[in-house]
């Protein structure tokens, strides 16, 4: 829970701000869409391109992006490393050790720049898939 806890308070400082303000002078939370799909099959030791690039933010606010791999949710228990993980466009190895079947889930936290800030997720599961 801790990891979510100022975004849950800002989303509620947003939604009293909607009780109160015309839309148009109230925060609202970023749409996060993937460029692909969110379950995906891949073999050890491939790369695979992460996007969020159809992100939009209803207010026009600029946007910042984390990738991160949360590993709490997948069955895969090693360290998965993601490059350009600021970025709407991202990558990760699937681990050469991972074993078919185990689960590799990765969270693109999308965040706008506007007050208060908000945050909305998507995630991507990664199972790994057997070659042949």
């Amino acid at each position: 829970m801790w990891r979510w806890v100022d975004v849950l308070q800002n989303d509620f400082a947003a939604r009293a701000d909607w009780c109160v303000m015309p839309y148009a002078d109230a925060n609202h939370p970023p749409v996060v869409q993937l460029g692909h799909a969110a379950d995906l099959a891949v073999l050890p030791g491939v790369t695979v391109q992460l996007s969020a690039q159809g992100t939009t933010d209803p207010d026009g606010d600029e946007l910042d992006y984390e990738w991160w791999h949360y590993p709490e949710a997948g069955s895969y228990d090693g360290a998965v490393e993601v490059q350009s993980a600021s970025s709407p466009n991202a990558a990760f190895a699937v681990p050469a050790d991972a074993a078919v079947g185990e689960t590799i889930h990765l969270v693109v936290e999308v965040t706008d720049r506007g007050t208060p800030p908000l945050t909305r997720y998507q995630r991507v599961i990664v199972t790994v898939g057997a070659g042949g």
